[in-house]
Order: structure tokens, then sequence, then C-alpha cells
């Protein structure tokens, strides 16, 4: 038995697979759009920020923010995992899920990034935003729209592939 029958053979994904009740792949399903809902809107709002919108909203309250965008990815992956495992045979072996895990890590490295050198700044939060940090802004709105399509995708992976 490979490793993805292993996963699929868990007590967790038989449940998920097989119950139901609103406590299997809904409610997964749910606090993953939940959980990508905090983590891509919230840090859309920051780097929209970051980029020059709206100047007259300080940039240091937004720091505050950035514990949604945590909270939003630890429930994206918790979720995630467990519809992964559900499935594992058909999801891990796509393209187009490994893209947008690779997107995923992207993504959470350039925002740990942009907390950390532009919002965790010794200095404080300046209002003139680095040109740097103004392009990872741009690519952080860029990969999670990425990372959203790619994830709708991955349920027409038929209609793709064949």
């Amino acid at each position: 038995m490979g490793i993805f029958d292993w996963m699929e053979q868990t007590r967790l994904s038989i449940f998920i697979n097989e119950s139901s009740s609103l406590f299997g792949f809904a409610a997964f399903l749910c606090v993953h759009v939940l959980g990508l809902s905090m983590l891509a809107g919230v840090n859309a709002m920051v780097s929209i920020r970051m980029l020059g919108v709206a100047p007259s909203i300080p940039l240091q309250p937004l720091k505050k923010l950035f514990p949604f965008m945590w909270a939003g990815f630890i429930l994206t992956l918790i979720s995630g995992a467990g519809l992964g495992m559900a499935r594992a045979s058909i999801l891990f072996p796509n393209p187009i899920m490994i893209i947008k895990l690779v997107l995923v890590v992207i993504g959470m490295a350039i925002m740990w990034h942009i907390e950390r050198k532009v919002f965790n700044n010794p200095a404080g939060v300046q209002e003139s935003i680095p040109g740097n940090a103004k392009f990872l802004a741009g690519a952080e709105i860029v990969l999670w729209f990425f990372v959203l399509t790619l994830g709708r995708l991955i349920a027409y992976r038929l209609a793709i592939y064949e």
C-alpha cells in the first residue's frame, strides 16, 4: 500500500469522505474557505495599502492584522490537510495541486518577510514603503489570486486533463 492509499484509509479520511453529517467534508471545506478568506483577504488589504492606495490610512495599525492572517493560515493548513488526506491519491499527484502548494509556501514566506522587515522593524513602521516591499506586496496579491484560482481548478481536473 502506498502513502496516498494509507492516507485515504485513516479514520479522519474515512470520516471526511463518508460522513453524512455537517462535520465531514462540508465542515472541512467551510473551514478551508474561512481560513483562506482571512489569509488572502486581509493580506490583500495590507498589500494594497502598502502599494500606496488610501495613503490617509496609517500603516502602523495594520500590524494588528497579521495575527488574523496567521490564524487564517493555520485554519487553512489544518482543513486543507484533512481534505487532501481524504482524496490523497487523486489530489497530490495533480500538477494543479502541486503548483498551488508551492505558491502557498512562497506566499507565506513573503508574508513573514513583510511582517518582519516592514511591520516589526525596530525603527517602527515607516509611512514611506521601500520599493522592494512594494514589489513584495504586489507579488502577494498576484500569488494569492493564483492560489485561490488553482484551488478552484482542482475540482475541474478531469475537464482540464482528459
